[in-house]
């Protein structure tokens, strides 16, 4: 979503009216504005180039802003070089820029540009229009190795053209994703046709699930997708079907529930109100899937509000985070909006509220407020202010607005029911007095509103239909409607439901800034962590959180979730969606004694046992592989099946067995540094009992560092001194490991799949969000004016996480942000290049760790 701004400001109209000259659609024009430094930044390129005044098509212009958003390493020259390629109509896609500019970054310097190199690296002469790619789709689908069998193919059909040498990887993103989808139909009907099959195939092969862990009903996606599956059944039956359709709850006045369905139109409207004061945490998943899901079940649309009445709190940087973990959930808001963008209307009506004698200035300091609100045991006094006059009321409101008191020394309360048995009706504080600069007002206020003054008048000037929240918000109920009833306005309908707590940490972001501010962990998302920033980082898919939120269901009724079902439900999503790679974490060489040194036999492995569509990938089989240390014993027993001396084991997906005949120890640790076997390839050997992972040695891929995360804390729950607590074996790095070279195979893949689909999720998202309405423009002297305003991005839902395996017999793995793959690069050579690093983090194990507590 773009940030508030005002497009009609003379500054902001001028440079729209510009880049729409250039070529681009007046939306993507906006857009760009609304970004002040990728506006700057193609601005920049225009002026350099002499571009004003000269006229391109859409896609050439869309190349213009992607040479200016990637290519600030160039020099002048390769700058213009660029740009008359695109100008020429040599360059005409934004990944093919990308590829170009990577081409020059790579280019000696003073050394001439080799045209014919350059247009080879970025697809020069290729253009692909969207009549073409039904043709040149079937030729493709005819030429791989493994054509595509059902639905379940497309994510690796678009990550394999990604991944391809063919020129249908330069064709536009969201026309290549709507040919593969409509030749997909063709060929296996609709998706939701065959998904509805596929269920029906299953039904009678259906084991029953326990209650505890009740299945999800979305259908698991490729686990590198950007787009997770949306569950539906707590919607359809349960807490979250039985509210009220839209216009039944009641008002004050009649005439405010028919200007609210004039305005809805009978549509649902819903809104995530986050503070911007730290990064969302795994209880925030709920809050997210609740909000967003409901009104994207009934057809409606969620509002992205950020609750920013505490200036003191707020940083820039939440803001984009908060946005991209909304998105990254695969939600989409209709609009991003901030409570400040009402402070001139919530004064006006406190102004308001004061005049028809509903609030008052209190000048009492912070414990006399207390002791008369009954000091947390009940019986409220008046506060000795509660009569004070209107017009003494109002003059001391201005005061307080104009900064005459310092703070806590004043506060307009609003005057509610003493009489009252809900503590949330004692004359709770509207405003008071903050002297700090707002992160997007700047100065202008010295008086913010309070969360219960602010939270309902913001609900009801956007229209919310269903206000929903978390049950510690169940008292403040009756404060939200009487305020908006005090002031006549329309009032919505709030309903309550269980937050989700989760055993064996704490999702407060207070203890976890210290955490991080001391340093117990590394930052706020460090995999050990429970901020959803943490959870994406250490790999675990979008779409297994949402399914977790519905299978534990939507209550009233507070509970502790297990840690163990959290794990279980993660683990079930990985089963379903994660190709399998064979990687060794402890190697051991393994040298076959009765085979010659150039014995080298290519072995097919499946990337998924049980999902044929996935494919397969070639690893070779050879005289010297690794193997796991685990898998072998010096001494052997009979409850032992894998490799011991004169014993046999299977080789996953090898030709033969091996038998080992001896090994060899470094005598001074006394580990086993190789084993000496042979190939079973006469024709005596029995079937294999057991079957290991092994790797190639001439072949295998370092692991620069595995990472291992245990709980951070050493006790459940962590005990008030919790910084005392953390474990420091909670971390545990392994450098010794090696995995099969089709890692590089499987990353272009998922990265590949990942950017087409969100470039054209973002494409719609755009399309689909509101830019009508009036918006606000930060205060030039604000922190928010110095930087980019949160906005919809495709590079925001990709990332190394997108790259996600079973380790056979291990565990499930993603690649950490750490790593440098330089294959992922536009038109590099598959395989390791220099300077690469590969850091993985564990996922979750196979199986439930033994001793885990339940």
């Amino acid at each position: 979503m773009p940030p508030k701004f005002d497009p009609t400001a003379p500054e902001n109209a001028t440079l729209i009216s510009l880049f729409a000259s250039l070529g681009l659609s007046s939306s993507a024009a906006t857009e760009l504005v609304r970004q002040p430094k990728s506006g700057a930044a193609f601005k920049a390129l225009v002026d350099a180039h002499g571009l004003g005044g000269k006229t391109f098509d859409e896609r050439q212009a869309q190349a213009l802003v992607k040479l200016s958003a990637v290519g600030g390493k160039l020099c002048a020259e390769e700058k213009a070089y660029v740009v008359q390629k695109i100008e020429k109509g040599d360059l005409r896609a934004p990944d093919q820029v990308a590829a170009a500019v990577k081409f020059l970054e790579g280019n000696p310097a003073s050394t001439p540009i080799n045209e014919e190199a350059f247009d080879k690296a970025a697809g020069v002469g290729i253009d692909i229009k969207a009549s073409d790619l039904p043709d040149l789709l079937r030729s493709y689908l005819s030429s791989i190795p493994t054509p595509p069998k059902s639905w379940s193919d497309v994510g690796s059909v678009l990550g394999g053209i990604k991944a391809s040498a063919s020129d249908l990887r330069w064709a536009n993103a969201v026309d290549l994703k709507n040919s593969v989808e409509a030749m997909f139909v063709e060929l296996f009907g609709t998706r939701e046709a065959a998904a509805k099959a596929r269920a029906e195939a299953k039904k009678p092969k259906a084991k029953p699930i326990p209650k505890a862990v009740a299945a999800p009903d979305a259908e698991p996606e490729a686990s590198s997708s950007t787009a997770p599956s949306f569950p539906i059944a707590i919607f359809r039956e349960g807490f979250l079907s039985e509210f009220h359709k839209v216009g039944e709850n009641p008002q004050i006045d009649p005439k405010l529930r028919e200007e609210h369905l004039a305005w809805t139109k009978g549509q649902v409207y819903t809104r995530f109100p986050p503070e911007p004061n730290g990064y969302l945490h795994i209880g925030h998943v709920k809050a997210i899937m609740i909000d967003f899901g409901y009104a994207k079940y009934h057809g409606g649309r969620t509002y992205l509000r950020y609750d920013d009445t505490n200036p003191e709190a707020e940083e820039g940087r939440y803001f984009q985070s908060i946005l991209e973990t909304v998105r990254w959930l695969g939600f989409e808001p209709w609009k991003i909006t901030y409570s400040s963008d009402n402070f001139d209307r919530l004064y006006e009506l406190a102004l308001e509220l004061t005049r028809r004698g509903k609030a008052y200035v209190c000048t009492c300091d912070a414990e006399k407020i207390k002791e008369d609100r009954g000091g947390g045991h009940g019986n409220p006094k008046p506060c000795v202010h509660r009569e004070r006059p209107i017009e003494e009321s109002l003059a001391e409101f201005e005061k307080m607005k104009n900064g005459e008191y310092p703070e806590k020394h004043a506060a307009l309360r609003m005057k509610m029911d003493l009489d009252s048995g809900n503590p949330c009706m004692w004359d709770l504080v509207a405003y008071r007095v903050k002297l700090a600069p707002h992160h997007r007002t700047g100065d202008k206020w010295k008086i913010y509103p309070t969360y219960d003054f602010t939270h309902c008048l913001c609900d009801s000037f956007e229209n919310i239909t269903h206000s929903l929240c978390t049950t510690e918000f169940v008292s403040a109920r009756e404060s939200y409607e009487w305020l908006c009833d005090a002031v006549g306005v329309y009032k919505p309908r709030q309903y309550e439901f269980a937050r989700l707590n989760l055993q064996g940490t704490f999702l407060s972001k207070r203890k976890v800034k210290r955490l991080v501010d001391n340093h117990r962990v590394a930052s706020w998302d460090d995999p050990r962590l429970y901020t959803i920033i943490a959870l994406r980082r250490r790999g675990i898919p979008p779409g297994a959180l949402l399914n977790f939120v519905s299978a534990l269901g939507v209550t009233t009724l507070t509970a502790q979730t297990e840690l163990h079902k959290f794990e279980s439900t993660v683990r079930r999503y990985l089963e379903d969606t994660a190709p399998r790679l064979m990687m060794v974490l402890d190697p051991i060489r393994l040298v076959l004694e009765n085979v010659p040194h150039d014995y080298r036999v290519p072995v097919q492995v499946p990337l998924h046992p049980k999902v044929p569509a996935m494919g397969t990938v070639e690893t070779a089989f050879a005289r010297e592989v690794f193997i796991d240390a685990s898998d072998f014993r010096e001494v052997d027993s009979d409850d032992y099946f894998r490799l011991a001396p004169g014993k046999s084991v299977g080789l996953f997906k090898a030709p033969f067995p091996v038998r080992c005949t001896g090994y060899t120890k470094d005598e001074a640790t006394g580990k086993v540094t190789e084993i000496r076997a042979v190939l079973e390839d006469d024709g005596s050997a029995k079937k294999a009992k057991a079957y290991i992972q092994w790797v190639s040695a001439a072949d295998a891929v370092r692991v620069d560092e595995v990472r291992v995360f245990h709980p951070l804390f050493k006790s459940d729950p962590p005990p008030a001194d919790f910084e005392a607590d953390v474990d420091p074996a909670s971390l545990e790095v392994i450098g010794s490991a090696v995995v099969e070279p089709a890692i590089y195979e499987l990353a272009v893949r998922a990265i590949a799949d990942a950017r087409a689909e969100s470039e054209a999720r973002t494409t719609r998202a755009v399309e689909e969000a509101d830019h009508s309405a009036p918006t606000h423009a930060p205060a030039p002297d604000s922190e928010a004016a110095r930087e980019d305003a949160p906005v919809v991005t495709a590079e925001q839902l990709v990332g190394m996480e997108n790259i996600r395996f079973q380790a056979m017999r291990t565990a499930y793995f993603a690649v950490d942000k750490d790593s440098v793959i330089g294959c992922l690069d536009a038109g590099a050579k598959l395989g390791r290049h220099d300077g690469d690093r590969i850091v993985l983090n564990r996922i979750v194990s196979l199986k439930e760790d033994a001793g885990k507590k339940a």
